[in-house]
């Protein structure tokens, strides 16, 4: 013999449980199941409690509902922006300002001087002056011109003008050769003349 199950609580039905055969389909219930459904469980079954009233709402209730409920501020309804993350370690404390141009150089001034010993400045100052070679009075160019024309075998000229060396070969050349070369000396005289327009010093010739 099967045993029958409760279409209600799904559970079996005991020959000893006191059960409530409906009347409109003949299905067998708990009896405390079926008072408490109200009737047969038994979808279309007659016996079956009503139905419980749908709610029926007009468009002109959901309007007057919309408009009375205020609106939420934009300010509400805008995302919270999220927290900065934390400051890495190391990071997060401020970093000191650069030392200025007059700072580098204070500490510089306090700090040289002691690694090196007191510094003193010196009472004096030497002014360290190049020395120049005198300035002659300029020399005459027509001197030089007849002394060249006339003894310039013997290099008077370039005495007289202050090229001692090369005075001194001309009248080497004159003397050594007991004046054979005394025509060489002369040709050479001649172009110093024609060349020469300023003594050993650098001062132009007066005319």
């Amino acid at each position: 013999m099967s045993t029958e199950v409760c279409p209600y609580c799904r559970d079996q039905i005991a020959a000893e449980e006191s059960a409530t055969v409906c009347e409109g389909c003949g299905t067998r219930h708990h009896a405390d199941c079926y008072a408490e459904n109200g009737g047969c469980t038994i979808f279309g079954c007659k016996c079956a409690p009503a139905e419980e009233p749908k709610l029926s709402v007009s468009v002109p209730e959901l309007v007057s509902v919309a408009t009375t409920v205020p609106a939420e501020p934009s300010a509400a309804r805008a995302p919270v922006p999220p927290p900065p993350p934390p400051p890495l370690p190391g990071r997060g404390a401020p970093t000191a300002a650069p030392p200025t141009i007059s700072e580098m150089q204070r500490i510089t001034n306090r700090v040289v001087p002691s690694m090196f010993g007191s510094f003193e400045e010196p009472d004096e100052i030497l002014v360290i002056v190049p020395q120049t070679e005198p300035v002659t009075d300029p020399k005459n160019r027509t001197t030089f011109i007849l002394l060249g024309a006339l003894l310039g075998m013997l290099g008077a000229h370039n005495f007289y003008a202050g090229y001692t060396r090369k005075g001194a070969l001309q009248l080497g050349i004159s003397v050594l050769t007991l004046g054979f070369g005394s025509p060489m000396s002369w040709v050479w005289a001649v172009i110093d003349i024609c060349t020469v327009g300023q003594d050993s010093h650098g001062v132009q010739f007066q005319s």
